[in-house]
């Protein structure tokens, strides 16, 4: 029980001490606050959006049973029981009267209103129709007090007026409606002469008589109509405006296209509808003023209420979605407060704030609210007699609509819907300013807590530092040990590290040292043997008569003399490191040592051929001529070696603005891919069975060649042709090394 009551109490106190421990006990309730104030936050938005739908059906709701059962709202406006696109018109509601010059500037704003008719609209024609050569646009808008047209005519035939005066001569317009008593109009207009005012003649039945040149006059009462007609480059512009209280339920436009000839006889007729007679026409609609005047008086101006009919044609509309928020403002402003925490927060926080939180927009893209029909599921559900709510987004997706439709029953059908619309801006607004008083508090809990984590986390990058700075001194570039780490007295993790690095820096020294010392050990256990058996050898080659005895004799020698070759060579890298303490550089001609060696090699290795490249230029540098030549000569033996004999050895002295090189090539085998960082360390041989040789290899040779190199502060670097035909092997010394002329 003891010792595991101390095994537990080593656990705990090593847990406690760890630090992922420490910085999770700092750090995990300021991520808990964030974690539950942002949930609270959007749970509480969540709850807003139900009851505002649960509000806003049945604000709809109100207002459909204040229209229910009331006849005559809707005895007006009674609807066809089918619409045919063109034919049957709509007026949607103008925000101020049209002012009647034939210009259609005035109608810009309600350009997606038009209705243009082009096959779709042909009545007549004498020939085959071209849409380029003749179209017709229309636009209806409507006041509490008169009804206004727009036609923009496309004829490249223009029939204008003669002297006769004549309507059927010329091209005209067909107007024809019902009042609300029933009564049957029907109206010409036609281009005035030398005028841009329009002609207008009140006909009962088709044109006017041309035998007699009578106009046939329609009702008692003329209808009170104003007009405007400007011929335009493409055709004509026609502005119409009628009282309010004159227009009916049918109505009817027409244009006739006469042909530009002698004959001036009729090309075609194109138009919403056939205005001869009153069963001809279509139905037309304007926004009812009864109606309008209701959804005015019921709504408070938080939401945009409209009434639409059975085909979704708007009858009324009140509000501005702009400004229907679905929040309650108080009339009042509440006075802010001063302190030192509002202060933080005006100045520091709430730059940060509008770029961070979404502030909903003060104006957004909704073409929706100047539609003459409401195009929706909402508005089809509801005729449908089903209440339906839903959401949408506005047409630049800057804010949420809610939309709730209710039906509108007349003695048992319905006869339209009410569509109410809101806002999720103000819901957005109190969200942001929860979000931003969550914030603001959570701001002092963590600049507490991130202190507290910076100073610990500096203490921790200190040590850590520290022992990085030990380690990268601790071994050289070769894996040589040459420093200490110095031990830690803590029992966390990075005191456990350090420790373990420590100890691990102290076995790694002991065995490079016994590693240095074991070639000189060999050398000297081993000298004593073989001076004994090469002396008995001798002894017994001497003695010896027998050949066959002599020849074994020989073999032994031989053996013998390779041993002592092994020898010398595990020596003479420790003999070469420490002649380098008394060694003295010169100043030294590279193109003379390059020179001289190459003709030495020559000499050497008559069975091979060298090729010698210098410099125009003298290349001196401050080295040991000595040691150079050792270098050379271990370049070349290896390049000797894997020479296959195709080309000469390439011995060759470059200089450019950044390095002076020696190059040693040679054709033969490439070097493996993996062991070219591993080449110059000492004991590493990469010779294939094809080019062993008597001799010994124990990779010392360019590992020597290294350490002469590292002495010259140069770099040895082995790498393939190009050509992928051979191997070389450079020494690179920096430009900065070369001395100048004496």
């Amino acid at each position: 029980m003891r010792r595991y009551g101390l095994k537990g109490r080593r656990w705990v106190r090593e847990g406690l001490a760890g630090i992922r421990t420490k910085i999770v006990i700092l750090s995990s309730f300021l991520l808990l606050l964030p974690y539950l104030g942002y949930q609270y936050v959007w749970e509480m938005e969540s709850v807003l959006r139900q009851g505002q739908e649960q509000t806003l059906m049945g604000t709809a709701r109100a207002f459909a049973m204040g229209m229910n059962d009331r006849p005559s709202l809707f005895t007006q406006h009674a609807p066809p029981s089918t619409l045919e696109p063109g034919k049957d018109l709509h007026a949607f509601r103008l925000t101020q009267p049209i002012r009647l010059d034939g210009n259609l500037e005035d109608w810009q704003p309600y350009h997606h209103h038009q209705r243009l008719y082009q096959r779709n609209g042909l009545i007549f024609s004498q020939g085959a129709y071209n849409s380029d050569t003749l179209s017709l646009a229309i636009m209806s808008g409507s006041t509490d007090t008169a009804v206004y047209f727009a036609l923009d005519i496309i004829d490249s035939t223009p029939a204008k007026p003669q002297a006769t005066g004549d309507i059927d001569s010329q091209d005209h317009l067909i107007l024809a409606l019902t009042s609300p008593q029933g009564a049957f109009y029907r109206v010409a207009i036609g281009q005035a002469r030398d005028s841009d005012n329009a002609k207008i003649i009140h006909l009962d039945n088709g044109l006017a008589d041309n035998a007699t040149g009578v106009n046939i006059e329609g009702p008692p009462q003329p209808l009170p109509i104003a007009a405007k007609w400007r011929a335009t480059e493409q055709g004509y512009q026609v502005e119409i405006k009628l009282p309010a209280a004159w227009v009916g339920q049918q109505l009817g436009i027409a244009y006739y296209d006469v042909d530009d000839s002698f004959n001036r006889g009729l090309r075609a007729i194109i138009g919403t509808a056939s205005t001869r007679s009153a069963a001809t026409l279509g139905s037309f609609m304007m926004p009812s003023a009864p109606i309008q005047a209701l959804i005015e008086r019921m709504n408070n101006g938080a939401s945009s209420v409209w009434v639409v009919d059975q085909h979704s044609r708007v009858l009324a509309k009140a509000g501005d979605i702009q400004t229907s928020t679905g929040v309650w403002q108080p009339r009042q402003a509440i006075p802010e407060q001063q302190g030192v925490m509002d202060w933080i927060t005006q100045t520091l926080l709430r730059p940060w704030y509008d770029k961070l939180l979404v502030t909903p927009p003060e104006h957004f893209v909704d073409a929706m609210q100047q539609a003459s029909i409401y195009k929706g599921v909402q508005a089809q559900q509801a005729l449908q007699g089903r209440p339906y709510a839903s959401w949408r987004s506005s047409d630049d997706n800057q804010a949420m609509i809610l939309t709730a439709a209710y039906p509108i029953w007349l003695e048992g059908k319905v006869a339209g819907a009410v569509i109410v619309e809101e806002t999720t801006n103000g819901i957005r607004s109190l969200r942001n300013e929860a979000l931003e008083t969550l914030f603001s508090v959570m701001l002092a809990v963590i600049c507490t807590g991130v202190l507290l984590l910076l100073l610990f986390g500096s203490h921790i990058a200190k040590r850590l530092r520290r022992l990085q700075q030990e380690a990268n001194h601790a071994i050289d570039s070769q894996g040589r040990v040459t420093g200490t780490i110095t031990p830690a007295t803590s029992h966390d993790e990075i005191g456990l590290l350090t420790q373990t690095i420590t100890d691990m820096v102290g076995r790694i020294a002991g065995y490079n040292q016994y590693l240095e010392k074991m070639s000189s050990r060999l050398s000297h256990e081993l000298r004593t043997p073989i001076a004994v058996v090469r002396s008995s050898l001798e002894n017994m080659a001497y003695t010896q008569a027998d050949p066959d005895q002599l020849t074994y004799i020989n073999r032994a020698q031989d053996g013998v003399q390779r041993l002592a070759g092994i020898l010398s060579t595990l020596t003479e890298a420790t003999r070469l490191e420490q002649s380098f303490d008394n060694a003295d550089k010169e100043p030294v001609n590279l193109n003379a040592l390059i020179e001289g060696c190459g003709q030495g090699y020559q000499l050497a290795y008559p069975d091979h051929r060298f090729n010698i490249t210098l410099p125009a230029q003298t290349v001196r540098v401050f080295a040991v001529p000595d040691y150079l030549a050792q270098l050379l000569d271990k370049l070349v033996s290896n390049a000797v070696e894997f020479d296959d004999g195709a080309t000469p050895i390439d011995l060759a002295l470059s200089l450019d603005a950044e390095h002076i090189t020696i190059t040693v090539s040679n054709a033969g085998p490439l070097l493996p891919e993996h062991m070219r960082d591993q080449l110059f360390q000492s004991m590493v041989s990469v010779r294939s069975e094809s080019h062993k040789s008597d001799k010994p290899h124990l990779g010392l040779g360019l590992y020597i060649a290294r350490l002469i190199a590292d002495f010259h502060q140069a770099t040895l670097v082995a790498s393939n042709r190009a050509s992928q035909d051979g191997v070389t092997m450079s020494l690179i010394w920096p430009s900065t090394q070369q001395l100048g002329e004496d």
